[in-house]
């Protein structure tokens, strides 16, 4: 299990929680074994065996991620809410960035070199694997690198940083929005992706197979790209 992360922006808190096995546990698409020189399964502590020829490295057991990251937000009167979705956030920014001649690209872009395949899946992350001689990331490491990111483009001595939006859980000021994204991009990425241990493990980013926090950012491109009408509309349906 992780340790809880919490991070605080303009009184509101987010928080990073492991579910552990009870919570919407993902596929884990990592080829462990991709040498395919050991029949025992890769997570510390499991004598299960399987056939030399399963890449995945993992039992039976232990196919699907045991740990599910969560992220939660509190706003400042210590309620829980609901943690917009990618969607919501991702149109409340455009909107917002619409009102003041701002363009979010450069923001997204720099979220996309920074996050993808820098984010370890969320079984290394949680120490169950090891890959000899690669130093893992902690996860404090890797949100307070994207918000040094975040805070170029939502700086935090701008008011205009703090101009609350309209969401379905009431208003929310831009910033954390953008904070939050952050949180849920790394979520994505580790509870779902590959590409951390296709670039750093193998050394072979093109084995990368799972899109993780790349799908939101697609939906961001979809949103801002003069396809007309009919695909603006139907962009909503890129995301989950």
């Amino acid at each position: 299990m992780f340790n809880p992360l919490t991070k605080s922006i303009d009184n509101w808190t987010i928080n990073f929680r492991d579910n552990g096995i009870i919570g919407r546990n993902q596929s884990n698409p990592n080829k462990y074994n991709y040498q395919v020189n050991d029949r025992t399964c890769k997570v510390i502590g499991c004598i299960n065996t399987f056939y030399i020829t399963r890449t995945s490295g993992l039992c039976d057991t232990h196919l699907e991620h045991q740990h599910d990251l969560l992220l939660e937000l509190t706003n400042p009167n210590g309620h829980s809410i609901n943690v917009p979705s990618h969607k919501e956030i991702i149109d409340a920014l455009i909107l917002w960035s619409s009102t003041r001649n701002f363009g979010l690209l450069p923001f997204f872009s720099s979220l996309s070199f920074n996050t993808l395949g820098n984010v370890p899946d969320v079984t290394t992350l949680a120490g169950d694997v090891v890959h000899t001689g690669i130093t893992i990331p902690a996860i404090n490491n890797i949100y307070d690198t994207l918000i040094d990111v975040t805070d170029n483009y939502f700086p935090r001595h701008n008011n205009s940083s703090f101009q609350p939006l309209n969401t379905s859980n009431g208003e929310i000021p831009a910033i954390v929005l953008a904070h939050t994204f952050v949180g849920l991009l790394i979520c994505e990425e580790t509870n779902r992706g590959d590409r951390w241990f296709s670039r750093i493990v193998r050394k072979d980013e093109s084995k990368t197979t799972q899109l993780g926090a790349a799908m939101p950012i697609a939906y961001f491109a979809t949103r801002i790209f003069p396809w007309g009408v009919e695909m603006n509309n139907s962009a909503r349906n890129l995301t989950r």
